[in-house]
């Protein structure tokens, strides 16, 4: 996730109109922790609290078992089916519609000869002031870039987003935070005994917001009982990796892949209708995804076989989900880009909020989630970092190995 992505969406996507919600990216921190201890609702019961509306009823199933009640309102549609001539309304016209009108006029002229192309269109949107003289012609102003290319006009109007300079990163000015260049890896490999001599003298504390002085013999131990803020140890990571093999095989079964794929979305849909949502499907998941694994596998009924693969090593499914998440987020800390950290920093600063301030309540709100999981995506402290770094290499081997998959799902590690 590039923090510049969103100087594009703004672009594309700003109301113009003057409809707007105030939101902030950190309005959603609650909404992404997962509490286990929290009881969930037998699956039988959000099965029929979610079930789909059907989309059609056909009245009968065979042409030989069309029932014995003639029912007037049905011949009536058959009738007259395929003789209206009133426009069926497309379920996404308005959302369509309102992006369109988001635009500011200037990229009119880069998407509007492309609607024209596609069939079903509304003529609502076609006649649109701005839209409607954009038929057939190609955009008076393209990058510098392509300037030089010949029967450049022979593109497809699909592509004609591409030819407008303001997205390309030679006409930006955003403004950047600066950060100082990345430092040169040292030659020499990590030293704990180095690093304990130091913070004899100097507090990791004073220059490490999180860090903690432990004694060198709790890092070689397993943590009881852990929770959210207990240390993570390098017992505790080997003993995580050692469950990554088998979970895959867990998850490569189709019984089970369709069991928790059915129970993700409806966790999912339960959270939205509590008020605990993030308005994008699986996004809780990608931020933490062994707290959300643990939940699907409960409510799948799945946990007898779960707990079969994690009891062997020292784990009940709370002590697994927290030990894995943090595993994941310190190793996601350890491997953060530049450009990453700008993003962070600048989400977790607002200051993206006045662009956020001109989205409406519909768009809005999604932006910011999806903002904030990329700062929740990466809370670690600096003392599980460093656990991590011990040990990452037989991390990385394990998780290479089984494909960065860990039960039926792809674990992100940006």
């Amino acid at each position: 996730m590039k923090h510049g992505i969103w100087v594009y969406i703004a672009a594309a996507f700003v109301f113009w109109s003057g409809t707007s919600v105030a939101i902030a990216p950190s309005d959603f921190a609650e909404n992404y922790k997962i509490d286990l201890d929290e009881p969930l609702p037998p699956i039988s019961e959000l099965r029929e609290q979610f079930r789909p509306a059907p989309v059609y009823d056909p009245k009968f199933e065979y042409y030989w078992n069309i029932g014995t009640k003639f029912d007037k309102e049905f011949a009536r549609t058959i009738r007259s089916y395929g003789t209206r001539t009133k426009r069926l309304k497309w379920k996404g016209e308005d959302y369509l519609l309102d992006m369109i009108k988001s635009l500011p006029p200037e990229m009119y002229e880069y998407v509007g000869p492309y609607m024209h192309t596609v069939p079903g269109i509304s003529e609502k949107i076609l006649n649109m002031p701005g839209i409607k003289e954009t038929k057939n012609k190609f955009p008076s102003r393209i990058a510098s870039r392509f300037a030089d290319i010949e029967d450049i006009e022979m593109i497809s109007p699909a592509l004609y987003y591409l030819l407008m300079p303001e997205i390309w990163p030679e006409n930006q000015d955003a403004e950047e935070i600066v950060l100082p260049p990345p430092l040169p890896e040292p030659a020499n490999r990590y030293n704990p005994e180095l690093l304990d001599k130091i913070a004899e003298v100097i507090r990791p504390e004073d220059f490490a917001p999180g860090a903690t002085v432990n004694d060198s013999l709790d890092s070689k131990l397993r943590t009881v009982d852990p929770d959210e803020n207990s240390p993570l140890t390098g017992p505790d990571i080997r003993a995580f990796v050692a469950t990554i093999g088998d979970l895959k095989e867990f998850g490569d079964s189709l019984k089970n892949q369709l069991k928790i794929i059915e129970a993700g979305y409806l966790l999912d849909a339960w959270d939205e209708a509590r008020g605990k949502g993030v308005k994008l499907k699986h996004l809780k998941g990608i931020v933490h995804p062994c707290a959300r694994l643990v939940q699907k596998v409960r409510l799948a009924g799945l946990s007898n076989q779960f707990d079969k693969i994690i009891a062997p090593h020292a784990f009940d499914e709370k002590s697994w989900a927290l030990t894995c998440d943090k595993t994941i987020k310190a190793y996601r800390l350890l491997n953060m880009s530049q450009e990453v950290l700008k993003g962070v920093i600048m989400y977790r600063k607002n200051v993206y909020q006045d662009q956020l301030g001109r989205y409406n309540h519909d768009y809005g709100p999604t932006i910011a989630a999806v903002m904030q999981s990329t700062v929740e995506s990466f809370n670690a402290p600096i003392s599980d970092m460093l656990e991590v770094k011990k040990n990452h290499e037989v991390f990385e081997k394990t998780f290479r190995d089984n494909k960065w998959r860990l039960g039926t799902d792809t674990i992100y590690i940006y």
